[in-house]
């Protein structure tokens, strides 16, 4: 079997997984999100395995579990029936009906996600011995697809109606992780590590100062979430742009001074 065949098998696998979630009662699902975000971890170390090295099995392994972990609680978020759409009303039958359409569907989007997730994973394994020409796609497609998972997370956290500073915590941490993944993957090297951590701790602090306005404001979770997912796809946009030397340290320290400043403001 050829790895891209391993890989469609694995993502066909883990969203039959998720489906599965939802034959289940609210208060077990959580348990078993994460432990198909763990089976996420296992499979794709599998599949990975001859490549693996060092810091790839945490670099490379970060985004196909989130993924999988976002998407599952995400997909608790996902109306079970549609009473109504466009102006009519519908039976009870047709509104389960056009809810198991709905959570289908996002089935099928997180099994050709996952699969994207890996070929991925799989450019920058081999990336990282050789050059090789799909490098900067695979960069596009892997910094699309962290966006849509911290939107998954903030969407949920929000949601939940949780305390500010959980809210925070949560944005943070997660912004922490998806943009050590992504920050990693621009060279693909270990010896600006410690830039990376750098910049990585720089996007969790702002995220989480962030995640304290939003829980104040009276949005809806998924407008929230998409409110946090611009302020991190500005921060991580920028934040690349100083880790490749094309913005000087001044304007950097510019930056940085004038987003804790506007978190100040929104908070007064």
């Amino acid at each position: 079997m050829s790895k891209r065949a391993r890989f469609f098998a694995i993502s066909f696998f883990l969203g039959s997984l998720l489906w599965c979630t939802g034959l289940f009662g609210v208060e077990k699902r959580l348990a078993l999100v994460l432990s198909i975000s763990g089976i996420a971890y296992v499979l794709s170390a599998w599949v990975l395995f001859e490549d693996l090295k060092g810091w790839e099995w945490i670099t490379l392994l970060i985004l196909p579990v989130l993924f999988t972990l976002g998407s599952g609680l995400f997909g608790n978020l996902l109306p079970t029936a549609i009473p109504s759409m466009f102006g009519l009303n519908f039976q009870i039958e047709t509104s389960l009906f056009l809810g198991g359409i709905v959570r289908f569907l996002f089935t099928v989007l997180y099994v050709f996600g996952v699969y994207a997730v890996l070929l991925t994973e799989n450019i920058f394994s081999v990336a990282s011995i050789r050059t090789i020409q799909l490098f900067r796609a695979a960069r596009s497609v892997s910094f699309i697809l962290a966006l849509v998972v911290a939107l998954f997370f903030y969407a949920v956290a929000l949601s939940l109606k949780l305390p500010f500073y959980v809210v925070g915590m949560v944005v943070g941490f997660i912004s922490l992780l998806l943009s050590f993944e992504s920050l990693w993957s621009i060279d693909l090297k270990t010896e600006h590590l410690d830039d990376v951590y750098l910049l990585s701790i720089v996007v969790g602090w702002l995220m989480t100062l962030y995640g304290f306005v939003v829980s104040f404001w009276p949005v809806a979770p998924f407008m929230g979430g998409l409110l946090l997912t611009a302020c991190f796809y500005a921060l991580l946009g920028v934040l690349e742009q100083r880790l490749i030397n094309k913005t000087v340290v001044v304007n950097y320290l510019e930056f940085l001074i004038s987003a804790s400043w506007r978190v100040g403001v929104c908070w007064g």
